[in-house]
């Protein structure tokens, strides 16, 4: 090729170019916005305006071009200012630039697909230069799915990953006209991901003047992405209309796993976070030695290693990981099953030797856990007892915290703490952040398990391990235990002290591996609820791994009274009502319905109807919705001993639902019951109550569907620090002892969580339980508050929560400092809310 004709080419396009924005002037009308100086060098050169055709022609899409890179912006962004036919006429785009001098040519598309040029401009970039959008930042993310009925953004991803197995997408978005939206959910190829919608965004409320939809307008989804080339669409729809896009993102899959990562972490990035606040530093250890010093008490702590054919090398870490400890006043007491691999012996041997505070014993024949424990105990003459498995580890700073616990309480008898889980390369995963003493949960699964931690006289006078309930010894154990002390002798400590290994046969890695393990664990339930006096009966739950207590009801069954609120809408109190008459199987209660003003000739016509049923008694309340004081009203109205509140738009699933709370409820430590509360697409919309979640407090689980969740507690009756009331039981005497829900300062929202913290405050538990289950067709009656009056009762209700009971609601015990209170309940939280205890040892 001729030089001369290379350079002829360039010359006819520059021409060219020129031309077509001669042509350009005449054909249409545009603005730049920014940048207000184009010959500055950056790095990411932001443009924005506005751009309408002069010939009435309809504006498809923008973008901006460097030689043969081609940069799409987004066009139809909203501009009053500009007086045009449509509103929807401005534009944004980035572009990133390369060092030195080039060219930028913004290009426009019409229906026709052609693009045309209406400017070319000299630009300077620098790889250093500061660059930061001059309007809001969502605008410059191009987005080929924008909806102009919908306003949105994501807060989550701030870096769309270049490959991504599981994607979590959080952010915001209401309808700008139209009806409101009502779901959201994420597609990928023929993949579906339901959102949680509806998370409570007051920040969006008062940007947005308060628009319909706008404070209720939250969402957060979990999506898997297929390995290879995708499209991630993110999609909304009003009731039960067509679904709409308002997103488009290309994202790509992993192919091939990288040896590095593992398996995705089910709460996070679990890597990061133990890199961030699980790594101790040189001066760290050094205060902990300083603080172990000033330490008023020391017990010594005696460990015990069952240990039969042992994989020497996990054998070596684990007794490797005890001699490593902060805490010096330890003695670990090995006892060897009868092992018959020949080095297991030989080797504990020279462990004992080199080191005097190993004790070590040699049983004759091989007699199983139980009995290896009770002799490891035999050797035992520490104060406290703790247990290690032969393969597992403990943290260097397990013992330390345990000692800490122990001189801030001295009457403490068991300790336990959080745990997680090492493969075969030593790596960590799987943490397992553990509610604080939670004895409804504690039926269901062995949640002390790891690091667990007795005081000897107790094991002791309890009789040691039972032979018997080999694979579930330490779960019975600790049900013995926690019949001879107190609750508040007991203490959960909220580090990661113990690492469980997954070996191929080991409970850790399978659940389902030892089946002999699960009938001992229910069977050590069982007799526990049997030695304490509770009628119950235990039977394997979710999948065959955890349990579940059903408890009986007396033969002559009290009566519930059901409250009922409601307004207008027919068809949900119908629905409602048909599941209470026609599926439940607990017979004896009575119906109160509360009518707030109904003025719809059906609603009023049912209402009339419903009033010559037995059982049944509309009660007509005039005045402005007090959710508080509808709820009062009918309580004051009840014959029954128990009450279950129940909203109007509630749907019966399963017959025993109340049964279930009932049976629960009849327990004299019991104050509340809660249900699990279904929407209507099949996802958990109320898995229990968590305190702090978007800062006063959430609903646990939301989103799930019959995943197993983090660590089954979705699936587990558990004790919580509050449940919604939208279906919820509690004795009357007791509703009434605390003098129900607060009519003045909470008429409409978080009346129910304030009512659980004072029934916690008196005493009584609550307890939520997955087995009750119903549809919630949430606030179809009266609507999301979304106009602004009920914008600003929302507000003031968060304020009054947060001033009466302040950091409470940052510290639930049912949940975990280590987890987040964001939009994602139970995913790691960045930072955790806990504090390094041996910070405060002065330097």
């Amino acid at each position: 090729m001729k030089i001369s004709s290379v350079f002829a080419g360039a010359v006819e396009r520059t021409h060219a170019l020129k031309e077509q924005i001669a042509r350009a002037q005449s054909r249409y009308c545009w603005w730049f916005d920014h940048p207000l100086d184009w010959e500055r060098s950056v790095r990411t050169l932001y443009i924005s305006g506005w751009c309408v055709s002069a010939c009435g022609k309809q504006i498809r899409a923008i973008r901006a071009r460097i030689g043969r890179r081609k940069f799409l912006g987004n066009y139809g962004i909203e501009r009053k200012d500009v007086g045009a036919a449509s509103e929807r006429v401005g534009f944004a785009i980035a572009v990133p630039l390369p060092r030195g001098k080039s060219h930028v040519i913004t290009e426009v598309q019409e229906s026709d697909g052609v693009w045309r040029a209406i400017s070319s401009r000299a630009v300077f970039g620098v790889p250093n230069g500061d660059s930061v959008a001059p309007i809001d930042p969502k605008y410059f993310i191009h987005n080929p799915g924008a909806n102009p009925r919908i306003e949105f953004w994501l807060d989550r991803p701030l870096v769309w990953p270049k490959k991504a197995r599981q994607l979590k997408v959080s952010g915001w978005c209401f309808a700008i006209s139209g009806d409101e939206i009502t779901e959201v959910r994420a597609r990928v190829r023929k993949n579906f991901f339901p959102a949680r919608f509806g998370t409570p965004r007051p920040d969006i409320g008062l940007e947005y003047d308060n628009r319909p939809g706008a404070l209720r307008s939250g969402f957060s989804l979990h999506a898997i992405i297929a390995p290879g080339r995708s499209e991630f669409i993110m999609e909304a729809r009003s009731g039960n209309g067509p679904w709409e896009t308002f997103f488009i993102h290309p994202v790509r899959g992993a192919i091939f796993r990288e040896p590095s990562d593992g398996d995705a972490e089910i709460a996070g990035d679990y890597a990061r976070w133990i890199r961030c606040y699980d790594h101790l530093q040189r001066e760290d250890v050094k205060r902990v030695r300083e603080q172990i010093a000033q330490f008023h008490y020391s017990p010594l702590i005696s460990i015990l290693l069952p240990v039969y054919n042992s994989n020497l090398k996990w054998l070596r870490r684990a007794i490797l990981s005890v001699q490593k400890q902060l805490y010096p006043r330890w003695e670990l007491c090995i006892v060897d099953d009868a092992s018959t691999a020949r080095k297991i012996w030989p080797f504990l041997q020279r462990c004992a030797r080199q080191d005097r505070r190993i004790k070590l014993t040699r049983r004759t024949e091989n007699g199983h856990i139980s009995a290896a424990s009770n002799d490891a105990l035999r050797l035992a003459t520490g104060d406290f007892v703790a247990l290690l498995d032969h393969d597992d580890e403990l943290a260097p700073t397990a013992l330390y915290f345990v000692a800490l616990a122990l001189n801030e309480n001295r009457e403490l008898q068991l300790l336990y703490s959080d745990e997680d889980k090492l493969d075969a390369q030593s790596r960590r995963s799987d943490p397992y952040f553990k509610s604080d003493w939670n004895p409804e949960l504690l039926l269901a699964q062995n949640f002390v398990s790891h690091l667990g931690v007795y005081r000897t006289d107790l094991i002791r006078r309890v009789g040691g391990f039972r032979i018997g309930f080999e694979g579930s010894q330490d779960y019975d154990l600790t049900l013995r235990c926690i019949e001879q002390i107190r609750p508040e002798q007991i203490e959960h400590l909220p580090r990661v002290l113990y690492h469980w290994r997954m070996a191929d046969e080991s409970t850790a890695s399978y659940a389902t591996a030892k089946p002999y393990a699960q009938e001992a664990a229910r069977r050590a339930v069982q007799e526990h609820l049997d030695r304490t006096g509770i009628a119950a009966a235990v039977m394997p739950q979710h999948y065959g791994v955890y349990l579940r207590a059903t408890y009986a009801l007396p033969a002559e069954r009290p009566i519930v009274s059901i409250v009922i609120p409601t307004r207008d809408r027919a068809s949900c109190l119908q629905k409602c009502l048909g599941g209470i008459f026609e599926k439940t199987d607990y017979r004896n209660y009575e119906v109160i319905v509360l009518d707030n003003e109904s003025h719809e000739a059906e609603t009023l016509e049912f209402l009339a109807a419903l009033e010559k049923r037995e059982r049944v008694r509309v009660e007509r309340i005039e005045g402005a919705f007090n959710y508080s004081r509808l709820n009062n009203r009918g309580v004051e109205l009840s014959r029954g001993s128990f009450i279950a509140l129940l909203n109007n738009d509630v749907e019966v699933i399963n017959d025993a639902w109340l049964s279930e709370m009932v049976s629960r409820a009849l327990r004299p430590e019991v104050g509340m019951v809660g249900a699990r509360l279904w929407y209507p697409n099949r996802t958990i919309q109320h898995g229990g109550v968590i305190l702090g979640a978007g800062g006063v407090a959430g609903h646990a689980h939301v989103g799930l569907r019959h995943e197993h969740g983090y660590f089954a507690r979705a699936h587990l009756a558990q004790n919580l620090s509050a449940v919604t009331a939208a279906c919820a039981v509690v004795r009357r005497e007791v509703y009434l002892q605390l003098g129900g829900f607060d009519e003045v300062n909470l008429p409409v929202t978080f009346n129910d969580v304030d009512f659980c913290l004072r029934l916690r405050e008196a005493g009584y538990w609550i307890v939520w339980t997955p087995y009750a289950e119903l549809v919630h067709h949430e606030s179809a009656s009266r609507g999301f508050d979304d106009s602004t009056p009920k914008q600003v009762r929302f507000l003031a209700e968060i304020d009054y929560m947060k001033a009466k009971w302040g950091d409470k609601l940052l510290r639930d015990p049912f949940y975990n400092p280590n987890l987040s209170l964001g939009e994602d309940l139970f995913t790691l939280a960045f930072p955790p809310r806990t504090s390094k205890p041996w910070q405060s040892v002065a330097a």
